[in-house]
């Protein structure tokens, strides 16, 4: 897995310099132009790869095919080039929530801009937008759920308390164009029902020999949540936590702020070739009674890519 942190620190370092110095270079030295990234967009067909949501925090830049490094957005950085070239834009994500673990996102091409205008000591903006590598050719997208049908392919285990229902209104995540989601899942833990483990259906062809895999998912919730997965191998049902999830607003209260995902499944994959089959998993339980907790679910995806 590539890390950013030292691009950060060029990038940095080397902005720092270059606008304490008046905007000019001393002796033969170049005037970089400058490229400003502060947001990027999903362009994708929503019955086909779910709603465009998305949580990328890195670019990653090329010059011609070269890199010129990994920024974390919003971003200002220096070019030394002038005149067109080839700018390509790939998006980043942090792994499993962790800074410390960046990488690009493996699902989507590249926006490229050709013979793009780089300008001395002048600042141009790029907004990308992506789109997904085509469905059924290299991509899989194998599971979807975002509540807005009438059946719900997260079900209860038998170690759990409680169910996941469909709700809806504030509460309930919205897309930013207000025209697909409606429903989210709601999983609410009370004195009388202590813990809840949810579970997908079974999936036989998950990628075993390295290729990208990811689960995705935005949440809230006002306590911890694991999420993980199950696999049947030897005769043997194993229960693997992979991921703990932070709360996003304070425990007893109906939680507000949304995050976004990324959970790298690829690795366990690998790690139980052979396994009959894989289901994912979220749970929780409720150890500071009397207090409800209150998980909220939506826009799930399981997506891998052959290598």
């Amino acid at each position: 897995m590539r890390n950013c942190t030292r691009f950060f620190i060029f990038a940095s370092l080397f902005l720092a310099f270059t606008l304490s110095s008046c905007h000019k270079f001393e002796g033969n030295q170049t005037v970089p132009a400058y490229l400003r990234i502060d947001t990027m967009e999903v362009i994708c067909d929503y019955y086909t790869y779910g709603a465009n949501t998305h949580n990328f925090t890195d670019a990653w830049v090329y010059i011609d095919d070269d890199v010129l490094g990994c920024f974390e957005l919003p971003a200002t950085f220096p070019v030394l080039a002038e005149g067109k070239h080839k700018v390509s834009v790939l998006p980043g994500i942090k792994v499993n929530g962790i800074s410390q673990t960046r990488s690009q996102y493996p699902f989507m091409a590249a926006a490229e801009y050709l013979d793009f205008e780089l300008v001395r000591d002048s600042i141009r903006t790029l907004v990308p937008r992506f789109t997904y590598y085509p469905n059924g050719d290299n991509l899989h997208v194998r599971w979807m759920e975002d509540f807005d049908g009438g059946a719900v392919s997260l079900q209860p285990t038998s170690s759990s308390d409680t169910t996941i229902s469909r709700v809806s209104g504030p509460l309930a995540w919205h897309d930013p164009e207000g025209i697909y989601s409606t429903y989210s899942g709601r999983v609410v833990l009370t004195a009388d029902s202590m813990n809840f483990c949810v579970a997908s259906g079974e999936f036989d062809d998950l990628p075993t020999k390295g290729s990208a895999c990811m689960l995705e998912m935005d949440y809230k919730c006002s306590d911890t949540c694991l999420v993980g997965l199950y696999y049947l191998k030897n005769s043997t049902v194993v229960q693997y936590p992979i991921l703990r999830l932070r709360p996003t607003g304070e425990s007893g209260v109906e939680p507000q702020r949304w995050n976004k995902i990324y959970v790298n499944i690829g690795p366990y994959c690998v790690e139980n070739e052979g396994a009959d089959y894989f289901k994912v998993y979220l749970s929780s339980w409720n150890d500071r009674n009397p207090g409800e907790q209150y998980f909220y679910f939506d826009n799930l995806k399981l997506i891998f890519r052959d290598r």
